[in-house]
């Protein structure tokens, strides 16, 4: 009875560590001079929301999204993206080490940030006039962390010019595999995984910009 008790907590505590990520990224932002010009200009009035999504996991357990941040002040959205590094060798044929080495390519995917502006009277999501007009955005920033051996890589994506209005934005990420050969293109029916980062029934937290070290 004992063991068999001592076998799960050890077990419990494997999962743990094994899907923890890494202490570096508490409280992680990846800073730009837009965003520190802004939290020097407002300090103490600068906002910044925690935004908590219903769907966090994509490509079966491969892909799981969390640490979504939007700086209103500064008109910027980041994310973490966390891959399982094992599926990622099954997907591209990397391996830990050597010259196919998961590290050895900058990037497995272009990521793509939709920003739509929707009908909150539509009623049904699939009608004509529920999308009224999108843009689409990309990264400007992407940090990595993690090491090829490890169970999980972690992706930490920044997007600016990124303008939400509560009441009427609906904002997705698309995450396309990333053509090595030629230039990849944002096509909304060719994707790997894709998220709903925000909508008008998605809670968001306002938290305290000055733990984030964003400057000034």
């Amino acid at each position: 009875m004992y063991s068999v008790c001592l076998l799960i907590i050890a077990v419990v505590i494997f999962r743990m560590v094994s899907t923890g990520e890494p202490g570096e990224l508490k409280n992680y932002i990846i800073k730009s001079d837009k965003i520190e010009k802004a939290y020097k200009e407002l300090k103490e009035n600068f906002k910044m929301y925690q935004i908590k999504i219903r769907d966090t996991f994509a490509m079966g357990d491969a892909l799981f999204v969390d640490n979504i941040y939007y700086l209103e002040s500064a008109e910027n959205m980041q994310l973490t993206l966390r891959f399982k590094n094992s599926r990622l060798e099954e997907m591209f044929g990397y391996s830990p080490d050597g010259d196919n080495a998961i590290s050895s390519r900058p990037s497995f995917f272009r990521y793509y940030l939709k920003v739509s502006s929707v009908n909150p009277n539509a009623g049904d999501i699939e009608s004509s006039n529920y999308i009224l007009d999108y843009v689409i955005l990309e990264t400007v920033n992407e940090n990595s962390f993690g090491k090829d051996t490890d169970r999980y890589s972690y992706y930490v994506l920044s997007f600016d010019d990124v303008k939400i209005e509560y009441a009427t934005t609906k904002v997705e990420l698309y995450v396309v595999k990333n053509n090595i050969v030629g230039e990849t293109v944002f096509d909304e029916d060719d994707y790997s995984a894709r998220f709903t980062l925000f909508d008008v029934n998605m809670p968001k937290t306002k938290v305290q910009a000055k733990k984030f070290d964003l400057g000034g």
